[in-house]
């Protein structure tokens, strides 16, 4: 046999590239350690930048990165315990949609063609949002929670004729809708639902009583949640709990109006929240980001596959009018599992359509790099907002980057999903991002805007100089609100418009993908700014992280300001 005669053993390709990732995995592992160990601190920064180079930066943002994703294992439980009572009756609810016609198989980012399939899509939405607070993300579960509290009470307003009045506030107007006369009361939520939707709000803006919860987020990766984060993470809870009871009542009216009255009844005694007594050991399938790498794991398919096996066969069984084998405190379990991997499916047949739509300019590796660049500027923008913190003067910027931070990881995860909502994620970080921005080249602008209890995102905008990226803030707002008055296709074609070459045939298909690249990419460029108040090199190193300049930086933000402003008559509703 070829190669026996110089004594060599062969080795077969499959046992070299073993080998291979082998070694690659102690390498990562050995960095991780090392970036680990750095102090959070600018003194930290400064002796791993004279240790190691701009690597100790790399090194000390994605072990940082990797704490926080080990974080939401470790806190697994206490989360599990706040989130998963949100799920009690969600299997009933699911079943219920389904026997009134809602499909199954919906991907669960679509709001379907039917009724049924637009209420299953808001049961869809509550497990959303549970899964963005397990990882204790706050601006992720924020937007979810405020989009479906606007779009179920956009319903209730259509049913009840309840309009808001000229000069009336949007607060105002909630809580004399939700609190008429005819209109069953939430189960269990004291708090109006008007002030639930100002809180939401005022933390999606960086500021509020919710902000703590932004700082469990992004100050101390390993802390887990107090007493005080299990209140404020309520505010949530309730305003899910209200579209929730929403969601109830037009399954039962739907039922009713089918002539399923014992379906009716049935769903209207149900419980909309109750003690969880089913746990997930491993959430890791339940909760990871769906990157390429990971979907591709088989692990993850055979988890959630599983999960979603036994939710059907609850259904199965009681639909034949079988007690299921299965116990009924893990149903809520199953529906999330079952849920999970509807989204897993449904970014596997993306990814395909996206290698087939694009083919040789289709790349694998793009994805990996864009989820890369996503963990260095979130968490470049956390370490900043700690050193902010420090100084009392500097709270609003330290607010503004803790936002972007936590944000930024939400939009990322949401739209490996194609979940419009990734957009209105971005909407709060472009808010924010320019807020750092003011603060940092006219600070007086800046506290002159934080005084106005009446200033906007578009005031920030401004005041950071990029008047002309209103369009891109206009068409991102669009996704950070789900009343019937918006329309998220109309502000997709608006993302689209903004692209270079958006005539292009594929620019179609890649508007929210060059809008979370553009965040990116800004945010990288403010948060080296602002590294460099705290010493030239340290903003230098980052800089060689991110792989750009400052002159590439600012041609490539002036590139998009133009394009925006070009087609800043675009329609975004």
């Amino acid at each position: 046999m070829a190669g026996q005669g110089n004594g060599r053993r062969l080795i077969r390709a499959r046992t070299a590239l073993r080998r291979a990732q082998r070694a690659e995995a102690r390498l990562g592992q050995r960095a991780d350690r090392r970036g680990a160990r750095v102090p959070l601190t600018v003194a930290g920064f400064e002796a791993a930048v004279q240790d190691r180079g701009h690597d100790g930066i790399a090194e000390a943002l994605i072990a940082r990165h990797n704490q926080r994703m080990q974080r939401a294992i470790d806190a697994g439980h206490v989360m599990q315990t706040i989130s998963l009572p949100l799920l009690t009756n969600q299997f009933f609810m699911e079943l219920a949609a389904e026997e009134l016609g809602a499909n199954p198989q919906r991907p669960p980012i679509q709001s379907g063609p039917t009724w049924p399939d637009h209420l299953a899509w808001g049961l869809d939405s509550v497990v959303a949002a549970v899964r963005l607070m397990i990882c204790l993300q706050p601006v992720g579960a924020c937007i979810v929670a405020r989009t479906q509290l606007e779009r179920w009470s956009s319903n209730l307003q259509f049913n009840s004729g309840i309009d808001q009045q000229s000069g009336e506030s949007t607060v105002d107007w909630l809580n004399r809708l939700w609190a008429a006369s005819g209109v069953r009361p939430p189960d269990g939520v004291k708090t109006p639902v008007g002030e639930l939707f100002a809180d939401l709000s005022e933390l999606l803006h960086g500021r509020g009583r919710l902000m703590p919860l932004v700082w469990l987020d992004v100050a101390d990766v390993t802390a887990t949640p107090s007493s005080e984060h299990v209140q404020l993470l309520e505010t949530i809870s309730d305003a899910l709990i209200v579209s929730l009871s929403l969601i109830r009542t037009g399954l039962a009216t739907a039922a009713e109006e089918k002539g399923f009255e014992v379906l009716a009844e049935t769903i209207n005694r149900l419980r909309l929240v109750a003690p969880a007594h089913g746990w997930i050991s491993d959430l890791r399938a339940f909760l990871w980001p769906l990157v390429l790498w990971f979907i591709q794991e088989p692990v993850v398919k055979g988890t959630l596959g599983g999960m979603a096996v036994a939710h059907r066969r609850v259904v199965s069984a009681m639909r034949a009018g079988r007690q299921p084998a299965e116990p009924a405190e893990l149903w809520p379990v199953f529906s999330f599992g079952a849920h999970r991997f509807r989204a897993l499916v449904t970014a596997i047949v993306a990814y395909e359509s996206e290698r087939r739509t694009f083919g040789d300019q289709f790349e694998e590796d793009g994805l990996e790099e864009a989820q890369a660049e996503a963990v260095l500027a979130g968490e470049m923008a956390a370490v900043l907002a700690r050193w902010l913190r420090e100084d009392p003067d500097m709270c609003s910027p330290a607010n503004a980057l803790a936002v972007c931070a936590s944000g930024l990881c939400s939009a990322q995860w949401l739209w490996l999903e194609d979940d419009d909502r990734a957009m209105g994620c971005l909407r709060c970080v472009v808010e924010q991002v320019a807020r750092a921005r003011t603060w940092r080249l006219r600070p007086d602008r800046a506290r002159k805007i934080e005084a106005n209890p009446n200033s906007t995102p578009r005031d920030w905008i401004e005041g950071a100089g990029w008047r002309r990226l209103n369009l891109l803030n206009r068409a991102l707002g669009e996704f950070a609100h789900g009343s019937t008055q918006t329309n998220w296709n109309i502000a997709r074609d608006a993302l689209v418009a903004i692209q270079d070459a958006a005539d292009d045939e594929e620019a179609q298909y890649t508007g929210r993908t060059h809008a979370i690249n553009a965040m990116i990419f800004i945010l990288s460029a403010e948060c080296a700014a602002w590294a460099d108040t705290f010493g030239n090199h340290l903003g230098d190193a980052y800089r060689r992280v991110i792989r750009i300049d400052e002159a590439h930086a600012d041609k490539a933000i002036e590139e998009l300001m133009y394009r925006a402003w070009e087609k800043r008559r675009t329609p975004v509703r």
